[in-house]
């Protein structure tokens, strides 16, 4: 399955960049731990929360930690603000 393209077989919610860009909006109000990510995500987005979708959720965090995006700090997930430097 390829998780970064849509077609008209796949729906949205299952599209990894749709879920990472959903997690962010989450982390925007601040650090969290895991469960409370999915927990949010399943409140805000998802209420019919399966097994494959926790699994692109999993998916989803591992490709915006990969990325820079988000990192682990005691347990919490934190948004990495980086800022632009135009010189």
């Amino acid at each position: 399955m390829d998780y970064f393209k849509i077609n008209k077989y796949s729906s949205v919610e299952e599209n990894i960049l749709y879920i990472a860009s959903n997690i962010i909006e989450i982390l925007k109000s601040g650090n969290k731990s895991f469960g409370k990510v999915l927990e949010k995500y399943q409140y805000n987005y998802a209420s019919n929360f399966s097994l494959n979708m926790e699994t692109n959720v999993y998916l989803a965090m591992l490709f915006l930690y990969g990325i820079g995006k988000i990192t682990i700090e005691n347990d919490k997930i934190k948004l990495e603000e980086r800022k632009i430097d135009f010189k």
